[in-house]
């Protein structure tokens, strides 16, 4: 009996064992739910990074407009004097504008550097640049006057008049710097919305510094409205910045409109047939994983003078 009952044990000990086939098959479908699951996990985690890249290209494509269009309203504003009975108007200096972008922003060292490039540099992309001037209060800590800030948070620059009393002056110079940066395809390299701040005093001391504001932004383009004939107040006429340097019209610039291009900084999922065009309407040749957008508005000019 008990060898009976030792035999039983045995058998059912062997058979809740597994043969090797099936040792094999389970694990044949182990690596398969396996793969199954990381395909799922890596697809997944490349759709959220490019959907995360491509709001981020869309938030800086669309804080650059913002951000131009705020100066280029403010342009030529002047502070009343109620000392002064007559009306007061904008000042004419209000913007300027380079076509080719400026001579060496990034290290600016006298006016000379802030001048316009007669052409676009060999292997760059077009890209425009604008300088903007306005009065403000003069900054001070106390009274809660902290108004008079420049586009690198530098405050406002006192300027005499020859009537004895002062203005106070913001030069804000915007345009495109470039950085390398890593990505995973390798080092690339990333425009950058610029500005220079123009400290320079009435002394002749010049004082500037260059800060960049915005990444993945890769090109400007500014396109220049004069008042109509038949209305002041009404702008058509599209001018480019060498024209209107050329007729000396700065004054007058009622309306500008803005191009803002702006690129993916690391992947974006795109795949390679995708067409793009830039500011200008040339065609893009982008790379793997390269997004760009484009975003265009018209900035009224508050403050028009009239030439």
């Amino acid at each position: 009996m008990s060898k009976h009952l030792s035999t039983r044990s045995l058998g059912r000990r062997h058979s809740t064992g597994f043969s090797l086939v099936e040792l094999m098959v389970s694990l044949a479908i182990g690596m398969v739910l396996a793969i199954v699951a990381s395909t799922i996990y890596l697809y997944t985690k490349q759709s959220y990074n490019a959907t995360t890249e491509n709001s981020q290209m869309e938030e800086n494509g669309r804080f650059a407009l913002n951000l131009l269009s705020k100066y280029i309203q403010s342009a030529g504003f002047v502070m009343i004097d109620p000392a002064i009975p007559s009306p007061q108007g904008p000042i004419d200096n209000k913007m300027r504008g380079c076509d080719f972008g400026f001579v060496n922003p990034t290290t600016p060292a006298s006016s000379a550097d802030l001048a316009c490039l007669a052409a676009t540099p060999a292997g760059t992309l077009p890209s425009a640049s604008i300088a903007l001037f306005s009065e403000t209060d003069a900054y001070s800590g106390t009274g809660a006057k902290y108004q008079g800030f420049d586009c690198v948070g530098q405050s406002s620059i006192p300027i005499p008049l020859a009537s004895g009393t002062w203005v106070n002056e913001i030069r804000s110079y915007f345009f495109i710097s470039r950085t390398n940066v890593q990505t995973p395809y390798g080092v690339r390299s990333m425009g950058q919305l610029t500005c220079v701040a123009d400290r320079t005093l009435p002394s002749g001391t010049a004082s500037y510094q260059s800060q960049p504001l915005i990444p993945g932004v890769e090109q400007l383009a500014f396109t220049y409205l004069l008042p109509a004939v038949a209305d002041p107040n009404t702008a058509q006429g599209a001018s480019t910045a060498t024209a209107i340097a050329a007729a000396n019209q700065w004054p007058a610039v009622l309306a500008v409109e803005v191009c803002v291009l702006t690129k993916s900084i690391q992947s974006s999922g795109n795949d390679t047939g995708t067409a793009y065009t830039d500011c200008y309407g040339n065609a893009i040749a982008a790379a793997a994983s390269e997004s760009y957008r484009t975003f265009r508005t018209t900035v009224r000019v508050r403050n028009k003078s009239n030439i």
